[in-house]
């Protein structure tokens, strides 16, 4: 080899170890983000030692950051989920540990029986009356709670819709300029992992696909193929009923596109099929339309106590009161409540100004009517057949527990395998700050190396120029 050859080799790897030191220190700099991945360039070089091409790469499996993005965006569906049922069990408020929906039932049916062992006692009649009214409050408050749970929802997917439009129109900005940056060095690969950043935000609110366009553009879609992301950005509206996806003059609803992530979850939640034309059955799972089945339950439980005898069922609480005898004189003679569903029940006012009382002659067979069994409740997500009022309140509090700690189950377990499958993901393609270190020793090395040859090159180079002297 010539001296020539041997000086053009030594630069050549002084430059790799310049660009290589420079990825290292970037790397380990930026170890704490989450988004960083492993930066490493590559070099070619001609027959006389020049650099022709350097490669720069990022550290990406592909395979399973998909998979990353799909247990993110089920994550992030299954939080919502629990966080609204939450929100459920708040609103039904316990009292040693029993529904307070359940309690005053209890307690309304108790002073029942309670006046009907001393009918003419103006305490027991009081006291029937209270029990009566905390028990209407009750399923008016309850009632209330879910339509501002519903609001909440609205508002919610609002925001989220917002967030969404925000994430991409954030991330075609960066699919432009990574067009720009293709050639120019590590920085396109420092805005793409940015770029992945805000991906695997935007799957937490609903689920997606990604493809990498040979010009370092990200498209992104629906699972269904609806486009997000591609030579330009998608822009979500809702309209309190349906998310609309909007490219360009074409618009189209994509309730039915969200299954997952946020954004499908307050769908699911929100959705009512009994709306629809033709209308559909209530969901048999549990946390999908649960506004529509508690509307419906609660409205059936309201009217179970206002509503009359249904055929081949014992008498209802309403007729057993209002056909239960003659009322005497300053008795209520019917309605002992009044309404019709489960914002407008509420005892008779009359019975509680004191202006009326209780018809004596009906409280046996309201006793009757509250014991009796051989009902049926029939609402939105609860069938139920020879049953009891107060089985029916039990029935319906009960579910709604049982449906919430299903949902807190199910999120635990979605943010265990999201978080171990992030980890493993971040093992295999974030930096490693030992494995970093151990480069800048080899890079030390390799320098040394190179500026040895250089040392070596220019001491012959002295010694031949001495010679000619």
């Amino acid at each position: 080899m010539s001296l020539f050859a041997a000086l053009n080799s030594a630069t050549a790897g002084l430059r790799t170890v310049q660009t290589s030191v420079k990825l290292v220190s970037d790397n380990i700099a930026q170890a704490n983000d989450p988004n960083r991945t492993r930066h490493t360039a590559q070099q070619s070089v001609d027959a006389s030692g020049q650099v022709v091409s350097t490669t720069y790469r990022r550290e990406v499996d592909k395979a399973l950051m998909a998979q990353v993005m799909d247990l993110t965006s089920r994550d992030g569906g299954s939080q919502v989920t629990t966080t609204y049922m939450q929100q459920l069990g708040d609103l039904m408020r316990t009292t040693n540990g029993t529904p307070l929906l359940n309690d005053y039932s209890d307690k309304f049916q108790a002073a029942i029986k309670t006046l009907s062992t001393s009918p003419e006692d103006e305490t027991a009649q009081y006291q029937l009356v209270q029990a009566a009214e905390s028990f209407s409050r009750e399923i008016r408050r309850v009632s209330e709670g879910v339509e501002q749970i519903d609001r909440d929802m609205k508002t919610d997917i609002t925001k989220s819709v917002d967030t969404v439009n925000d994430l991409l129109k954030q991330i075609n900005a960066i699919n432009n300029d990574s067009v720009s940056l293709q050639g120019q060095g590590s920085a396109a690969n420092t805005v793409a992992d940015k770029r992945d950043g805000l991906v695997r935000e935007l799957s937490t609110y609903m689920g997606i696909r990604t493809v990498e366009r040979p010009d370092g553009r990200l498209a992104i879609f629906t699972p269904s193929g609806l486009a997000l992301v591609d030579a330009q950005p998608a822009n979500l509206s809702y309209d309190g009923g349906n998310i609309n996806l909007q490219v360009g003059n074409q618009v189209t609803s994509i309730n039915n596109h969200l299954t997952t992530g946020k954004l499908g979850s307050l769908i699911q939640m929100r959705k009512d099929g009994s709306t629809t034309e033709p209308p559909t059955p209530a969901s048999g799972d549990p946390t999908t339309e649960i506004i529509r089945k508690l509307r419906s339950q609660l409205d059936e439980f309201a009217k179970a106590f206002t509503g009359p005898t249904k055929p081949g069922e014992p008498t209802s609480f309403a007729d057993a009161y209002d056909n239960g005898g003659t009322a005497a004189a300053g008795e209520q003679a019917n309605q002992f409540f009044t309404g019709t569903d489960r914002f407008t029940i509420n005892i008779n006012a009359k019975l509680l100004d004191n202006t009326s009382k209780i018809k004596q002659s009906a409280i046996d067979d309201i006793v009757k009517a509250v014991n009796a069994a051989g009902r049926s409740f029939s609402a939105d997500g609860l069938q139920m057949k020879d049953t009891t009022y107060s089985a029916m309140g039990s029935a319906i509090t009960g579910t709604w527990m049982a449906a919430a700690k299903t949902a807190s189950t199910a999120a635990n377990s979605n943010k265990e395998s999201m978080q171990l499958l992030s980890e493993r993901y971040q093992s295999q393609t974030g930096v490693n700050i030992d494995e970093e270190i151990a480069q800048l020793q080899q890079l030390q090395t390799s320098y040394q190396a190179s500026a040895r040859v250089m040392q070596v090159a220019n001491a012959m180079f002295d010694a031949l120029e001495a010679v000619v002297r």
